[in-house]
């Protein structure tokens, strides 16, 4: 994926339509050597602006709270065009995929009077490589647009491309979290070889059932004897799943308490810890009310939700039908003086006499000249079936049924999901809050803690997945002895790809582990090369460790004693999050640009010149640098040009009070 444009429209400091030029053409990449965006500005100009703008477009409100949102976006408006009367902002980001296919999305806000965000839209514009019609979207359902932009950047993986340079040392920090290792797996292509084994698993579950299924012509001896054997095997699991549902009750009310105790310990230290803890608490209450308040709609609402639209259609014939009746009546009534006078006129005696048919050609011809004289409006089609045959309160019945919305159920589901990730933020926060006493202890009980109930948790998951098939069992041989009917599929053909799908999750379950093995080896020497080649003392350690199972890097030094990486200093850490962010792209299935805010700030001349000839240039396709004056300094300025393919100048214009991108940031620096 490259990105090819960004496009602000009166958006915080840029006034106007402004663009940034950001695509470099395939033939500069790799013949040139030419990766590198560079744009430059004094503080405040907006080259941050340029980062959250990317990250806003593409990942949206996910990280950030509705409290958060309302505050960071109430002024995203430029005041000068917000002053002349103005009222919508936006941000549009064009990019390329590896397919070819180019994606323009933007982000529309709207203010009223108060500079108080009204409302958002977001839109999504796509051309095929091969078209010149682009086909574009209102984005109406944030879940799916999310899942869509995943597909090309996992969110979780958005910190290794996209991020501050002086906070990229957070990445080390956070190396061990449950955040930081799924990134990592989506980031490796772990995630699709998983994937692509559940889906197998499943495929060999299908096969067992038809199987099943397929041993219709046995006896019913025989049946009632696997059925005792099935209901046996269930009772087994259940007693083991019980006793797993009680050690996470027991784990759950541990972890509880273990939070409790820390969060008491806490309350004694600061206030502000205090104000945390209890927002934890009003979500944890808020989460229980919402899963209970879902469970118990589902259960009173959730056939009528399912055949919603079948009540409805059943309605409609049903009114439709009974219009039609009412109709047959009116028009019989309005009728009935024409065929009285025809039975009494075609009584009488005609000489010569007329036919049967000829007299009820009359009557017909007579009926559409009377309804015609007449007037008579309550027409019936003569071809309308009437499939119907209730009662006045049968009708009354159906028709009162009430249909329930799935928006509701919708709703729910995002609020829980919200209140999940606010409660995972709220948890980082805790720990994150300074801490005038130690919280180790108790941070390692609840990690320990919560690490056993993800083993329960395991184990619980592959009773119920024995578990659910054996249930779907016993539910089909009982079937079986009531009603022995259907089609019989070949159970020899069923039995041989049965076999082959059991060969093949074996060969990938071996495959996967040897994969996994060969890519931590893979990132573990790519991030040693990257580590020395940047970092200036050269023999500072001794080895260099990637932790398959909890993929964190150890390092040691010339002792073989393991090196703390957080007593580090600024700089180093620094040099540490570059050399895994390196390992893991080149690890990576991801074709993807890297957008980086002030990169060299911290870093001493030795690091800065490593990263600028080592480092950047050989990064990624489209390395985008966002850099104050003082990091690109004229003694940097021929070091950067031979590989950078586009340099702008963001020039804040103080009596004017916005931003202008020029071309030129190297002449800017040089005068």
């Amino acid at each position: 994926m490259l990105l090819k444009k960004l496009v602000f429209v009166n958006y915080k400091t840029y006034y106007g339509h402004q663009e940034i030029d950001l695509y470099i053409p395939k033939d500069v990449r790799e013949e040139k050597g030419q990766n590198i965006i560079l744009l430059g500005g004094l503080n405040g100009a907006g080259k941050t602006t340029i980062l959250k703008a990317i990250l806003y477009v593409l990942f949206g409100k996910r990280g950030i709270s509705d409290s958060e949102y309302k505050r960071l976006f109430s002024n995203v408006i430029n005041n000068t065009f917000f002053n002349e009367g103005g009222r919508e902002c936006s941000v549009s980001l064009i990019l390329e995929t590896d397919s070819g296919e180019e994606w323009n999305l933007k982000v529309k806000w709207y203010f009223n009077t108060n500079k108080t965000v009204g409302h958002e839209e977001r839109e999504l514009e796509v051309k095929g490589s091969k078209s010149k019609i682009s086909k574009r979207a209102r984005i109406d359902n944030i879940d799916a647009f999310n899942k869509f932009i995943d597909r090309i950047i996992p969110y979780h993986a958005a910190p290794f491309f996209i991020f501050d340079g002086e906070e990229i040392k957070e990445i080390i920090l956070r190396q061990n979290s449950h955040e930081m290792k799924e990134a990592i797996h989506k980031i490796t292509g772990m995630e699709a070889y998983k994937t692509l084994l559940t889906d197998m698993k499943g495929l060999k579950s299908n096969l067992e059932n038809k199987i099943a299924r397929s041993v219709s012509q046995i006896k019913l001896t025989n049946i009632e004897s696997e059925l005792n054997e099935i209901n046996s095997t269930i009772t087994k699991f259940e007693l083991k799943r019980d006793k797993q549902l009680a050690d996470i009750r027991k784990y759950e009310t541990l972890i509880n308490d273990a939070k409790r105790a820390r969060n008491d310990k806490i309350l004694l230290n600061s206030k502000s810890r205090e104000v945390i803890i209890k927002r934890q608490s009003k979500i944890s209450t808020e989460l229980d009310i919402a899963l209970k308040e879902l469970s118990t709609f589902l259960n009173q609402n959730s056939i009528n939700i399912i055949l919603g639209n079948k009540i409805s259609a059943l309605k409609r014939r049903l009114k439709e039908e009974n219009e039609i009746a009412h109709k047959k009546i009116l028009q019989n009534a309005s009728l009935t003086p024409y065929r009285d006078f025809m039975n009494q006129l075609l009584s009488k005696s005609i000489n010569p006499p007329l036919s049967y048919e000829q007299l009820e050609q009359i009557k017909m011809l007579g009926e559409e000249i009377w309804i015609k004289e007449n007037n008579v409006r309550h027409y019936v089609p003569k071809d309308y079936n009437v499939i119907h045959d209730i009662t006045n309160n049968d009708y009354l019945y159906l028709m009162n049924i009430f249909i329930k919305d799935k928006k509701q159920v919708v709703d729910l589901i995002n609020k829980i999901e919200r209140l999940n990730q606010e409660a995972e933020s709220v948890e980082i926060e805790i720990r994150k809050a300074p801490e005038a006493v130690k919280l180790d202890e108790e941070n390692n009980k609840i990690d320990l803690l919560t690490k056993t109930l993800g083993e329960i948790n395991l184990r619980l998951k592959s009773i119920n997945s024995k578990l659910n098939p054996a249930y779907e069992e016993k539910k089909n041989l009982t079937n079986k002895l009531t009603r022995m009917s259907g089609s019989d599929e070949d159970l020899e053909e069923l039995q041989k790809t049965s076999n082959e799908v059991v060969k093949t999750i074996k060969v990938l379950e071996q495959y996967i582990s040897q994969v996994t093995t060969m890519k931590a080896t893979f990132i573990k020497e790519e991030f040693s090369k990257m580590l020395k080649r940047l970092f200036r003392k050269q023999d500072e350690f001794g080895k260099i460790e990637f932790d398959i199972e909890t993929y964190t890097i150890r390092l040691y030094n010339d002792r073989m004693q393991e090196v703390s990486i957080q007593d580090r200093s600024a700089g180093e850490m620094q040099m540490i999050s570059s050399a895994l962010i390196w390992a893991l792209t080149k690890a990576s299935d991801l074709s993807l640009p890297m957008v980086i805010d002030t990169p060299l700030g911290r870093l001493d001349s030795y690091h800065r010149n490593h990263l600028i000839n080592h480092y950047y240039k050989e990064l990624s396709e489209q390395v985008i640098i966002l850099s104050t004056d003082t990091e690109i300094t004229e003694e940097y300025v021929n070091l950067m040009k031979e590989n950078s393919f586009r340099q702008y100048m963001l020039d804040y214009d103080e009596n004017k009070k916005y931003t202008i991108i020029r071309d030129g940031y190297f002449k800017f620096v040089r005068g």
